[in-house]
């Protein structure tokens, strides 16, 4: 009965996220095939250096202040009416909700995309975030289907570090990830203009030691997620 439940609310999340023109990319974790060569006298544009990998969340506090920033779960917000006034919303959802944060504290996927072959440089910062709840979805044959929420991006910018050794990024709430915490990417040794790998760590809060991912990031052929249709704003969960 609990799995009959737990299907029928997940089919609600996903109503409502059709509904907001959202629509949910599921990752692969293949990469997409090489595009085709472009004709001789067709000049092909400037590829954008582009890593991505699968994380799994170290502080799952610090996670979650991120993911209720830009409202991708949360029981509480407030909404802006059709006159301009401010409302108090509450949920009140069973324990495997898409919209409860624990459901989403575990694992997810980033993706940073370079703007240029050099630093500095501009950056987006993708992660989407997915869904460990006790509700599944069921494929062909039966088999249990990842679920993936709504993916939020931040464009800003790319330093180097550690005489040029490293990088950095920081993602600050008025470059549009919200909340009152700055986002920062960081690593010592490894920059994508040197190598093929990026092992970086994540960090939201005021410390270092507030760290939320360690990941090695994979150089792509191309995007493994499309730009995302909402930002930190609008959206809600």
């Amino acid at each position: 009965m609990k799995t009959v439940f737990a299907f029928i609310s997940l089919s609600s999340f996903i109503f409502i996220l059709s509904y907001c023109k959202s629509n949910p990319v599921a990752v692969t974790g293949l990469l997409p095939e090489a595009p085709a060569p472009p004709a001789e006298d067709v000049e092909a544009p400037a590829e954008k250096p582009v890593y991505g990998n699968y994380f799994r969340v170290y502080n799952a506090n610090r996670y979650r202040l991120l993911l209720e920033a830009c409202h991708r779960c949360g029981l509480k917000r407030l909404v802006q009416g059709h006159f301009g006034q401010t409302q108090y919303q509450r949920f009140w959802t069973t324990s495997e909700s898409p919209k409860r944060c624990e459901n989403w504290l575990s694992q997810g996927y980033i993706q940073i995309e370079f703007s240029e072959n050099k630093l500095p440089t501009t950056a987006k910062i993708l992660i989407q975030p997915k869904y460990t709840g006790s509700a599944r979805i069921y494929g062909l044959g039966g088999k249990a289907q990842d679920i993936w929420g709504e993916a939020f991006e931040v464009t800003t910018s790319a330093r180097p570090i550690n005489e040029n050794e490293g990088f950095e990024i920081l993602v600050s709430p008025a470059e549009g990830l919200l909340g009152v915490y700055t986002m920062v990417i960081k690593s010592e040794e490894t920059n994508h203009v040197k190598d093929s790998d990026l092992y970086i760590t994540v960090s939201y809060g005021q410390s270092e030691s507030q760290t939320i991912i360690s990941q090695t990031l994979k150089q792509l052929s191309e995007r493994a997620v499309a730009p995302p249709q909402f930002d930190c704003s609008p959206y809600t969960n």
